[in-house]
């Protein structure tokens, strides 16, 4: 018999079950002895179905996701410019399959295939959009060294982040490569970490050995919890852009406002940068109770330790900040946070295709102000409005000033 008439047989015998009287405490039988009982399936293929089930060594699959539905509207200031509005949905799939010491990691996730974005807008007469990878990763972590855990593939972001930490990576960026994080806690009160990442941004098959691009990140942290209810965190990174200067990465999306190399005919873009990039990146936070209410002080500095110049040898600015704080924490049901943040990035402070998307255009060389609000009616629900006032931070870029507004429903799952 074949395997869909045996699905097809199962199906039946299960509406028929629904309808037959609950069997007495005693009797009970497994599903696929009722279905040998009523001759829907033979016995033989009662033990094939006892036998599939998840194989002995897998310890545990654990499956997780959200889905956030967005209004967002634009408003540019400059002449010659319109006001943009759109909607907007996300929906991220993910699963972790445990095999003993060894996690699989896997997450699909809606977009258009860009590296810093999920989002996938109502267009083109509902035509129907693609699930992409957004994670597939192996990390190994054995309970005996739990100090230790070490990652290859489509990876989560291996470094210690706080909000603010979105001027050097966006939210959805998810590295290809590999990480190696450490950490130690000499006493109850306070932790020390160490994270490494080999990450690929782009591998030239016509190239050579030696020019593929490559950002090499060491990240070194300490944690504290000096007073009851206080727990402060501050990390010192270096990244480096192997081979970044006169190259591209094959990226799907180039954010402004990084500075570009002429384009090479007879193209007439070019996403080729003008610069190398080692950049230095210090974050903080701070978290603590005022009178009952979470409070979370953050920060982050961003400097590219580079004379960065443009095309034409024009000195750009190569430093950056964002500061603020969160009151507040919208996570439980029925709670609330209130949120403010100040960003300054230079054009060429950092590597402006993994910045944040949402700030202006997405990218680097702007300066402005974001805050939101976010409320929570139930644990897996949100109700989120987010309002970004942005500037040029040289005005020599060919933007314009905007004010951004999103109105977020979302759900996780």
């Amino acid at each position: 018999m074949g395997k869909w008439w045996v699905g097809l047989m199962m199906a039946i015998g299960l509406v028929g079950l629904q309808l037959t009287p609950a069997l007495a405490e005693g009797e009970r039988k497994t599903l696929e002895e009722l279905l040998f009982d009523k001759g829907v399936i033979t016995k033989d293929e009662a033990a094939t179905l006892q036998g599939r089930k998840l194989a002995t060594w897998v310890d545990k699959l654990i499956f997780s996701g959200d889905f956030r539905l967005r209004d967002e509207t634009f408003y540019n200031n400059a002449v010659g410019t319109t006001d943009r509005h759109r909607e907007r949905f996300r929906l991220r799939l993910a699963t972790d399959l445990k095999v003993q010491d060894f996690t699989v990691g896997v997450r699909l996730a809606s977009g258009t295939g860009e590296q810093v974005s999920t989002n996938k807008s109502f267009d083109g007469l509902s035509t129907q959009t693609a699930l992409y990878v957004d994670r597939a990763f192996l990390r190994w972590q054995s309970p005996d060294v739990r100090w230790v855990a070490l990652t290859g593939g489509r990876m989560p972001n291996p470094f210690f982040t706080v909000y603010s930490s979105d001027a050097v990576w966006d939210d959805d960026f998810n590295p290809e490569g590999f990480a190696e994080n450490f950490a130690f806690k000499p006493s109850g009160k306070i932790g020390v970490f160490l994270n490494l990442a080999q990450i690929v941004l782009d591998e030239d098959s016509a190239g050579a050995l030696n020019t593929d691009q490559w950002l090499w990140g060491q990240q070194v942290g300490l944690s504290m919890e000096p007073f009851q209810d206080v727990k402060a965190t501050i990390a010192g990174a270096y990244y480096k852009a192997a081979n970044a200067k006169s190259n591209d990465f094959g990226q799907n999306i180039a954010q402004t406002a990084n500075s570009r190399a002429l384009p090479v005919a007879p193209a007439t873009t070019s996403n080729v940068l003008a610069n190398d990039f080692d950049i230095m990146d210090l974050t903080g936070s701070i978290g603590l109770k005022a009178g009952g209410m979470p409070v979370a002080l953050m920060g982050d500095v961003v400097r590219n330790m580079n004379d960065t110049r443009t095309n034409a040898g024009v000195p750009t600015e190569h430093r950056g900040y964002q500061t603020g704080l969160i009151v507040g924490k919208a996570s439980d049901p029925q709670t609330w946070e209130l949120a403010y943040f100040y960003k300054l990035l230079g054009a060429d402070a950092t590597l402006s295709d993994i910045a944040d998307s949402d700030f202006g255009n997405g990218g680097t060389g702007r300066m402005g102000h974001i805050m939101w609000v976010a409320y929570n009616p139930t644990k897996a629900l949100q109700f989120k409005t987010k309002y970004f006032i942005t500037r040029l931070e040289d005005q020599r870029l060919a933007e314009s000033d905007i004010k951004r507004l999103q109105v977020d429903l979302s759900i996780k799952f």
